[in-house]
This record gives structure tokens, C-alpha cells and sequence, in this order.
């Protein structure tokens, strides 16, 4: 992400904390909900970290993305993680990514369950557009 914004290959990493960076692993059930309309699973939300890596159940939908608002249910991929930026890499690259409004459904017939790993600077980091951008 750094080079395609222009800036030294371990920018990001090293504005993040370099490898003494926060990280967090969640593991996120949603059981089955006879009336699905009526509940989200998570309600509509950006990710305030740096980025986050999801690992969704590879059969049940469950997330969904506004653009342009709308909101749009992401399939997933089996082997595959979807990479959602969060406000900190918007800020730090001067928007030139956008954090991701996202929120989670659930299922009528299913339960899911999700992994979601959380890349986030040090706590004690000042978070701002790279002087570059």
C-alpha cells in the first residue's frame, strides 16, 4: 500500500509502530434468525484501526458494503480473506483510500461464523495524512 501511494515501501509499517503495532483476533458467531429482516448481525460501522483482515464463512453471506447507498452483499470466495481499510490508513494516505462502511446480516436457516483480525498503529501514535501525500 505504501508504493502505490508513492511513499517508501515500510512507510505505513513504520508510521503503524513498526513491528510493536496492536493487533487483535475476533472470532464472530451469528446464529441462525427466523426473521432476519428484523435484525443485523452488526450494525452499520467503518473500522477505526488500520485495516482488517476478514476470513468469512465461505458458504453463508454476510457482510455487506454501501456504495453509493446501497448497500451490497459481498459474496465470499472460498481460501480467500476480504481486506477492509479502516479510518487510519484513510487518514495517513490522505483519503486517498477510503475506510469501508460495512455492516453484518444474518442468516434465516444458518448460523456463520467469521474470523476478523484487526491491524491498528500503537495506541500512543499520532495518527496524520503522510507529509508527502
Amino acid at each position: 500500500m505504501s508504493i502505490s501511494l508513492g511513499l517508501k515501501e515500510d512507510y505505513l509499517q513504520n508510521a503503524f509502530g513498526g513491528e510493536d503495532i496492536g493487533a487483535c483476533l475476533r472470532v464472530n458467531f451469528y446464529p441462525k434468525c427466523p426473521q432476519p429482516d428484523l435484525t443485523l448481525g452488526l450494525s452499520s460501522h467503518s473500522d477505526p484501526g488500520g485495516m482488517t483482515l476478514l476470513l468469512p464463512d465461505h458458504d453463508i453471506a454476510g457482510l455487506q458494503v454501501r456504495k453509493n447507498g446501497n448497500w451490497i452483499t459481498v459474496k465470499p470466495v472460498p481460501n480467500a480473506f476480504i481486506v477492509n481499510v479502516g479510518d487510519q490508513i484513510q487518514v495517513m494516505s490522505n483519503a486517498t483510500y477510503k475506510s469501508v462502511e460495512h455492516r453484518v446480516i444474518v442468516n434465516s436457516v444458518k448460523d456463520r461464523v467469521s474470523l476478523a483480525f484487526f491491524y491498528n498503529p500503537k495506541s500512543d501514535l499520532l495518527i496524520e495524512p503522510a507529509k508527502e501525500l
